[in-house]
């Protein structure tokens, strides 16, 4: 048999193919993107182009010399014309964007004897743009549908490939003419879109995928599921077309794909409690409020699973529920929902250390100072936001920052930390907050490392930005380094100490839909748990508790591997979620905080362990 007729076989491909190119896992962008039956939603064409899809599929009949647009004959219309959608518009786009790529795939409803003649008469005005051996254009042009026979393929132009669903009976030269594979998922596999393959169902739809790429061409799958179970799933196994006819959807899934898949690099050791004090009934000298802004449980889970399974908030036996709704919404703010846990009372959004009807309200940090008792505000952020202002200051609008930072001097706190310093020199009648710190007697400190080394007892820590930037931008060891700042300054303190500590950028990942973010300062967050939990075991005689004001971002994990260190996450907004938070506790007294409660509840259960 001559060359030029011999059929080409899976063991003859792979001697020409590079099994090393072929294993790489591929980067997924939404140019991987396939529009299925483009022509079909509000706005053919250009809503797939401008999100960034690089294939389309239009659906064609040859009627009166003409290719018309449908999917079948009843809904042929004059204005729906291939050269209508998207001939012309394929022509205007591609001068104007010198660096994009598409591929059309063009299905051929019927009688591909009448309409591949049509399809080289209306593209010819693309063919500059034609992308085939030879030359390097950015236009491919795949027929699929009811293509001729592979024989017949080799007679038409260069520059028009098929596609096919199986990879039998091609000569070579037939064999070139494909410009893509596509199967039915349910020649593999029946799945509905949810839950994921068992390992005999990988098995034989990766057979599928594995056969396409060994004979050195592209595949993709029809008739799939439309969810992002099913996206995610041809993601995994290495499908290089993902097919939708949810533009809007698929097109965020994959262009927030770097913000919502994170790999830690190695696991932190954790800190085995020895559980001695956990739970007995006596007295609370130390109290160590973690606050994890908008932690919920997804958060605390990505950041188990980018641990390898290890959480030093996990190794905390007493769990309950926060419920944060505040007085005017069922989504908290941090204002309203630090405020709760703060100061005992319901308020309305944006609003900090007041009621619903503005009246001020005495804070933990209040009550804990009236006990004779140490006290310490420790943020990641400024020290104007809402969490640490709910323990000092009393305003009904959260974003008065100059306001709210006049009120630091009334404050019995013993130890600030955060960042705002612009905020504190604000004068008023001459003199700014910070001015009035000094003369209460604050040491006031600008550098971090003067904060952990300062002999001071009274102390207002105002940090460049620079110093409370993200983790993942290099931060350090910040938070628990002040914790340990803190702890050993208050550890001999005759009647003990109130303390909060906030991880307070858990919430700017969520706002941000940044999983990256979420993970590493919620990791961040968890060493300091780590850190408190040791203390209170050397203590014997302090509570720690772990809790969030609200949950942010409707975090979702859709995949995940503990072994790995990897989370695939989803996000429902980049706002806060009406989602309870859990409420983790350890130490004397750590039973009362078991259960379903407001989170007004917090304050009154800490409050009467001040007594």
């Amino acid at each position: 048999m001559k060359k030029s007729t011999k059929i080409i076989t899976i063991t003859a491909l792979l001697l020409n193919i590079s099994m090393a190119a072929i294993a790489q896992i591929k980067a997924y962008t939404v140019a991987d993107a396939h529009s299925h039956n483009d022509y079909k939603n509000n706005i053919p064409f250009y809503r797939a182009y401008e999100k960034g899809f690089g294939s389309i599929e239009a659906d064609v009949y040859a009627v009166k010399g003409q290719l018309m647009v449908a999917h079948d004959k009843k809904e042929i219309s004059a204005k729906r014309s291939l050269k209508v959608l998207y001939i012309d518009p394929l022509i205007e786009k591609l001068s104007r964007d010198p660096q994009r790529h598409l591929r059309l795939l063009i299905e051929i409803k019927e009688d591909y004897k009448a309409v591949l003649p049509l399809v080289i008469t209306e593209l010819k005005p693309l063919e500059k743009f034609f992308a085939y051996e030879g030359h390097p254009g950015r236009l491919s042009i795949v027929m699929t549908g009811a293509v001729p026979p592979a024989a017949v393929m080799p007679n038409y132009p260069d520059w028009m490939s098929f596609d096919v669903d199986h990879l039998d009976g091609f000569t070579e030269t037939q064999w070139k003419k494909i410009g893509l594979v596509s199967f039915p998922l349910s020649r593999y596999v029946h799945w509905n879109g949810k839950g994921v393959f068992n390992a005999e169902e990988i098995k034989r739809v990766k057979g599928g995928i594995d056969s396409v790429h060994n004979a050195g061409k592209k595949v993709r799958f029809f008739e799939t599921p439309d969810t992002k179970s099913s996206w995610l799933a041809m993601l995994r196994l290495g499908v290089d077309v993902i097919g939708t006819d949810d533009i809007e959807g698929l097109g965020n899934f994959l262009n927030g794909k770097d913000r919502s898949e994170y790999t830690a690099t190695q696991p932190y050791a954790i800190y085995h409690p020895t559980y001695k004090s956990d739970g007995e009934v006596k007295k609370v000298k130390n109290i160590i409020l973690c606050i994890g802004d908008g932690m919920g449980l997804s958060q605390i889970y990505a950041t188990y699973t980018a641990n390898r399974g290890q959480l030093n908030i996990f190794q905390m036996l007493n769990i309950g529920f926060s419920l944060t709704y505040s007085a005017d919404a069922y989504i908290t703010d941090s204002a309203a929902g630090a405020t709760a846990f703060a100061s005992g009372q319901k308020t309305n959004d944006r609003a900090v250390g007041v009621d619903a009807a503005g009246k001020p309200l005495k804070s933990l940090a209040d009550y804990s100072a009236e006990a004779g008792k140490k006290t310490a505000d420790i943020v990641v952020c400024e020290l104007t936001d809402a969490t640490p202002a709910a323990f000092y200051a009393h305003n009904s609008e959260r974003s008065k920052a100059t306001d709210i930072a006049s009120q630091i001097v009334s404050s019995p706190v013993d130890i600030f930390l955060g960042s705002a310093y612009k905020d504190f020199t604000v004068t008023r009648d001459g003199e700014s907050a910070v001015d009035k710190m000094k003369q209460k007697g604050y040491t006031v400190v600008r550098n971090f490392d003067d904060f952990l080394t300062t002999p001071a007892t009274k102390i207002l820590g105002l940090m460049d930005d620079s110093v409370t930037r993200p983790k993942m931008d290099g931060r350090g060891n910040y938070l628990p380094l002040a914790l340990k700042k803190v702890t050993q300054a208050f550890k001999n303190a005759p009647n003990g100490f109130f303390m909060m500590i906030e991880g307070s950028q858990i919430d700017h990942g969520g706002h941000a839909n940044n999983l990256k973010q979420i993970i590493t300062e919620n990791a961040d967050f968890d060493r300091v748990v780590g850190d408190a939990l040791r203390f209170a075991d050397e203590d014997g005689e302090t509570l720690v508790i772990v809790t969030a004001d609200h949950e942010t971002g409707g975090l979702t994990l859709l995949d995940g591997n503990i072994n790995k260190g990897y989370v695939w996450g989803n996000f429902s907004t980049n706002d806060h979620t009406g989602t309870p938070v859990p409420i983790f506790t350890y130490g004397p007294h750590s039973l009362d905080f078991r259960g379903v409660f407001n989170n007004t509840e917090i304050f009154n259960k800490i409050k009467a362990l001040l007594k």
